[in-house]
């Protein structure tokens, strides 16, 4: 939840998150999660969020989450190093991409041709090549590099998209599948026979 939308408070160390309304049920998935290693109720609640509805989650301060921000955190901005991405099991990987995920169609001549997916993780270049690195020598998953907003985010094409898919796939939360529909879409058309040779 860290590498995505959760946070560590720089000075009372307890953890927060933040989704719009229409993510409130994966924000009370995240909440049942969580409240396995606590020992106070977590609430929902709703809030202002700059004139639209949002829905929030802190946690008690705790020990932990000072060390977690501690080992995540440079210079104010969450880095994963090898070793925390190192301790992600699937379940892990596919909130980070519920979180920070997305997929597109590409077009060409008016024609859906392949779909692109992206993990925002808008860092440093040498940083990404962490996390590429991390993918492609633990699951077999090749991403590449792309410059967004002055950061660099991860992208991969059609082919190597449904590999990380059919990963992460069990784990995606039904009102969260809405960001991997376009792998599962015209599937047979879009992997022009190859889809048997690559699940």
């Amino acid at each position: 939840m860290l590498l995505g939308d959760a946070t560590i408070h720089r000075e009372s160390h307890n953890l927060r998150i933040i989704h719009g309304a229409n993510q409130r049920e994966y924000l009370e998935y995240k909440v049942m999660i969580l409240q396995r290693e606590q020992r106070e109720p977590l609430v929902v609640q709703e809030f202002d969020n700059s004139g639209y509805v949002g829905f929030r989650v802190c946690t008690k301060r705790r020990p932990i989450y000072r060390i977690l921000r501690n080992r995540l955190y440079r210079n104010g901005i969450k880095t994963p190093a090898r070793e925390i991405l190192d301790q992600l099991d699937l379940p892990a990987i596919a909130i980070w991409f519920m979180d920070d995920g997305s997929t597109s169609f590409k077009n060409r001549n008016g024609k859906v041709h392949a779909v692109e997916v992206t993990l925002n993780t808008y860092l440093s270049r040498e940083d990404n090549e962490t996390i590429v690195m991390y993918f492609q020598e633990t699951w077999g998953i090749r991403w590449g590099l792309n410059l967004s907003k002055g950061k660099y985010r991860l992208r991969m094409g059609t082919i190597e998209g449904r590999k990380f898919c059919a990963l992460i796939e069990p784990y995606i939360i039904p009102s969260m599948r809405y960001k991997i529909e376009k792998l599962l879409t015209n599937k047979t058309k879009l992997f022009d026979g190859k889809l048997k040779k690559i699940i």
